[in-house]
């Protein structure tokens, strides 16, 4: 479980580990099994899916409930980036690790679309396959970064 309700406080308490744990299980493999032209773009995303509608889903509703806790239930989450104030500096350090995979959902979208059943190599962009290597290291990266600080 990545996100869990702390009952004596009413906070919510951001799960990066187990985050990292079901990434490292789910998407890494595939991810490299991609790059190397062992599984298609279509097999990637099927592989994509279970982790990000659910580990990553139940994580990013964290973080938006933990803003809410700190800056208040009349607030909700206001759209464009969170106000830089250091009584949340908590909760603002879990926005880059939301927003890094709904980007990377968008990028497994387009090579699904433009890859198909192909492998990477017959990419006609192959920046993007570059950009999707990249994504992945710097994602495993910095989770464990905050895992480390936590």
């Amino acid at each position: 479980m990545t996100a869990t309700a702390e009952a004596s406080t009413g906070a919510t308490k951001l799960d990066t580990a187990a985050l990292l744990d079901a990434y490292r299980a789910q998407v890494t493999p595939a991810a490299k099994a991609f790059v190397e032209d062992r599984m298609s773009a279509n097999e990637l995303r099927s592989r994509w899916l279970p982790y990000f509608q659910g580990p990553f889903t139940e994580y990013e509703l964290g973080v938006q409930a933990a803003w809410r806790d700190a800056y208040g239930p009349d607030h909700g989450v206001e759209p464009g980036p969170p106000h830089a104030d250091p009584a949340y500096a908590e909760q603002l350090e879990h926005f880059p690790v939301t927003i890094s995979h709904n980007n990377l959902e968008r990028l497994v979208d387009v090579l699904a679309v433009e890859l198909g059943d192909r492998m990477a190599s017959a990419t006609v962009t192959p920046e993007r396959v570059i950009d999707f290597a990249y994504v992945i290291d710097a994602l495993d990266r910095f989770m464990a970064s905050l895992v480390l600080t936590s």
